[in-house]
């Protein structure tokens, strides 16, 4: 191993468990003159190896001698040593045991909050080296200060004049590193105490964990630091902590603190930037924690049993619920309870007495101004909040909903979340015979307002909607669900038929699921295609009968709004009429419905043209379909724009050859 390597060996050590005092010999004839742990002395303890056992120092020959058990219960401190492990020459501090009840009242205000530090244990040691000391040094050196009790003072020095020759050149080497902006990895250790907000970059995201416990480690690629963190994260209902860790692999020399891949949050260089950012987006996360129907443009991660992928999407509607998403899509991360009792918002919360902890004084000036940031979007929090402000900084960036265009159980980036722009002109737009949308607006809005109380004689059943649209394709069967969806402000879940599956367990599985989400989310059910389960049943196909009997079965007991769309009726199942509570049959476009979409389609956007009512009439005289329309409006707006010309008669007439063939 290097001599770096080496030394690590000796910082990280952790060494065999201790061996108690109530295990050593005891002398029979030996009279006690103290109390457990109140001789104001240090017992001295040292073994050659971790093999052999705790004995009597000599530090003239370092030899083991005969144990004394009765005597070092009395003492206020057991201090134990080996050879130090790059210098079999030297001795080197094991650890200490501290006895000293005077002492241990001490350490009980010096490591207050400490997680996994309990002063009232009756074998309290400490290892090498002594990182808890480290972290509370100047606690500790203001609590041994201020001491008026003599004795107290006695057995403090003797912890101290050991302790101060251990930790004190460690924070003079740490203050030297930070004034300079750069850290060694040999130090990593001295900058990153426990509950310290630590800055890091995950997936691109900015973020701030806050850190529990640290440690050197080494695997096959070498050695690393590694930080065992929590931040804060929803599961639709309440929020709480979870677990995570990052790394930083060895490197030479020194690194410029903010080179790391992971610093303390307030070294940050743009601290006030970087705290707003994550402070309004801990507030959305906050707000966005339930259910929600949302829009989405930008990349999510599609998540599965099976697969993990990214995916994209611009405008997109999603469903955010991450109680469900932990259901039916992976569960979520276990949540730690936020204790009611944790620390303030306030940077104070880092201070004793006035006193910083060795890492905060080194770099007050970055942790002052920290702390002002802070105290900024502390004082203008408004209402009674589930997260501090504090707590916002370190929420998680995603969200985990449904997204409703890709049907996959995503998690979303909070940033690329936003309300939902509503087409408030797409029903008003559709061309339907007289009186049609006034019934289908009524029979909607009652049923997703579901006030009216009324049910089948077997309860449960008949409590929804279902609609049957008839007619030839591009006559606006699925333009009317989608309309109508835009109209109510509620979620639309399409899919086809063929989406379901090919055997009855998959359609009935499928189903099942689609129709409970559907109520859930109290989304409009639109299913288009859904032929093959509406046309008559025959005694040439079991197969096909088995798939039908499972769609009336669901039917009858769904509670929602559900949209179906067939392209021909005429070999309709019987069986169907008493579940369906609308048909609408579509005709064939008339001339008069032709040119209302001409015009529609022309009119939207934001292109110009140049066609008068006469080409629209014109254009209306050719017997294409609705979707026909909207494709050759579209494809003549891409020709004209590449001309930089409003659309013009002459862009559409050559669409329309293309579409017939006509190349002459």
């Amino acid at each position: 191993m290097s001599e770096r390597g080496s030394s690590l060996q000796y910082h990280r050590s952790e060494g065999s468990s201790s061996r108690s005092i109530s295990e050593m010999s005891v002398d029979s004839d030996y009279i006690p003159e103290f109390s457990l742990g109140m001789r104001p002395e240090t017992k001295q303890l040292y073994r050659p190896d971790d093999r052999s056992t705790w004995d009597e120092w000599n530090p003239g020959n370092i030899r083991a001698n005969a144990e004394a058990g009765s005597f070092a219960q009395e003492c206020a401190l057991i201090v134990r040593r080996e050879p130090h492990p790059s210098n079999n020459n030297q001795a080197a501090l094991h650890s200490i045991t501290v006895q000293s009840p005077l002492i241990k009242k001490v350490l009980e205000g010096t490591f207050e909050g400490f997680e996994g530090l309990n002063t009232q244990l009756k074998q309290l040691t400490f290892k090498a080296p002594f990182h808890p000391f480290y972290y509370r040094w100047h606690r500790f050196e203001k609590l041994r200060q201020d001491q008026q009790d003599q004795d107290t003072k006695n057995h403090l020095d003797l912890l101290y004049a050991i302790l101060s020759k251990e930790i004190l050149p460690h924070i003079e080497v740490m203050e030297d590193l930070t004034k300079n902006k750069v850290i060694s990895f040999d130090y990593l250790w001295t900058i990153f105490s426990p509950e310290m907000e630590v800055y890091t970059k995950i997936d691109g995201h900015d973020r701030i964990v806050l850190l529990r416990d640290s440690r050197y480690g080494a695997n096959m690629s070498g050695e690393y630091f590694s930080l065992e963190c929590r931040y804060i994260d929803c599961d639709g209902s309440r929020f709480g902590y979870v677990e995570t860790s990052l790394e930083i692999n060895s490197f030479d020399g020194v690194k410029k603190l903010v080179g790391l891949d992971a610093f303390p949050s307030h070294l940050h260089p743009d601290v006030e930037g970087l705290v707003g950012r994550l402070h309004a987006r801990g507030n959305n996360l906050e707000q966005l924690n339930g259910f929600h129907h949302m829009s989405y443009s930008g990349f999510y991660t599609a998540r599965s049993s099976r697969q993990v992928r990214k995916r994209h999407v611009e405008s997109g509607r999603i469903i955010i619920d991450p109680h469900t998403f932990n259901i039916y899509g992976m569960p979520g991360p276990n949540l730690e309870l936020i204790e009611s009792d944790a620390p303030t918002d306030s940077a104070d919360d880092k201070l004793f007495g006035g006193i910083y902890n060795v890492i905060y004084k080194a770099t007050s000036q970055a942790f002052h101004e920290y702390g002002n940031v802070l105290k900024k979007f502390e004082k203008h929090r408004k209402g009674t909040k589930t997260l501090s402000s504090k707590q916002r900084l370190l929420c998680t960036p995603v969200v985990r909903g449904y997204c409703l265009t890709s049907k996959s159980w995503a998690e979303f980036d909070i940033e690329n979340v936003g309300p939902v722009r509503w087409s408030e002109n797409a029903f008003a737009r559709l061309v339907l015979p007289h009186g049609y949308k006034d019934i289908i607006r009524a029979f909607v809005q009652e049923q997703l307002s579901r006030d009216d109380g009324f049910d089948d004689i077997i309860s449960g059943k008949g409590l929804g909607f279902i609609m049957l649209l008839s007619g030839d394709p591009g006559v606006g069967k699925t333009l009317t669900a989608e309309s109508v969806a835009e109209e109510m402000h509620q979620p639309l879940y399409s899919m086809s038929a063929g989406e379901l599956g090919e055997t009855a367990a998959e359609v009935e599985d499928s189903l099942e699921l689609v129709l409970e989400l559907t109520s859930k989310w109290n989304a409009i059910l639109l299913l288009d295609e859904c032929d093959m389960f509406l046309e008559t049943r025959t005694t040439a196909d079991i197969r096909r009968n088995r798939l039908i009997s499972i769609f009336l079965k669901k039917l009858e007991y769904y509670r929602g709004v559900m949209f179906l769309t067939s392209n021909r009726i005429s070999d309709f199942d019987p069986a169907f009429e008493s579940r369906i509570h609308l048909t609408v049959h579509y005709p064939a476009l008339d001339t008069d419905s032709r040119l209302h979409i001409w015009k529609t389609f022309v009119r939207m956007g934001n292109s110009d043209s140049r066609l008068s009512d006469k080409d629209l009439a014109t254009l209306a005289e050719n017997e294409i379909n609705g979707r026909q329309i909207k494709n050759i409006i579209k494809t003549g707006r891409l020709l004209s724009k590449q001309q930089k010309v409003p659309l013009g008669m002459e862009h559409v007439e050559m669409v329309l050859k293309v579409k017939r063939g006509d190349f002459r």
